[in-house]
């Protein structure tokens, strides 16, 4: 396997002694970008998930004007280096009471999110940023779901 152009030149810049910042802070910043998706609490994931929406918005377009410069080099990351595709992928999804996982955006189901299966349908929702747990509630033991939409189907 060959080295491409941009790493051979990195080869020669470190064994110069100089480094390439922007190489050797991508794992950097892929690991903030993994612990912000794993971990369950901290002081700073609340400050992070009130200012931002936690690591959601890193996979929406145009939120960045009002970030942090460490928050936009995360976002550069997640959509430029495709980091963010391939995390989501490789990322299982664990429902519990539902009170994390948005219904329709998140891909909590093998299928992938709910929004790019079923759009016409997503369309019709009144409740697009609901989360799971907000959508149906356990009833005798059987999860019964409750949906609004803007108007009946059939």
């Amino acid at each position: 396997m060959g080295l491409s152009e941009k790493g051979l030149w990195a080869l020669w810049l470190w064994g110069l002694g100089i480094i390439d910042l922007r190489l050797f802070n991508l794992p950097l910043l892929g690991k903030w970008i993994w612990r912000l998706a794993t971990n369950k609490s901290g002081l700073w994931k609340e400050i992070l998930v009130s200012k931002y929406d936690g690591w959601r918005s890193l996979r929406e377009e145009g939120k960045v004007g009002r970030g942090s410069l460490w928050w936009k080099n995360l976002k550069e990351v997640w959509t430029s280096e495709g980091w963010g595709r391939s995390f989501e992928d490789g990322f299982e999804w664990e429902v519990g009471e539902g009170r994390a996982i948005l219904f329709w955006e998140d891909s909590w189901l093998s299928c992938g999110a709910l929004k790019s299966v079923f759009p016409r349908i997503f369309s019709l929702s009144v409740t697009k940023g609901a989360k799971v747990a907000e959508l149906g509630n356990l009833i005798d033991g059987v999860w019964v779901w409750h949906f609004e939409w803007r108007r009946p189907f059939f």
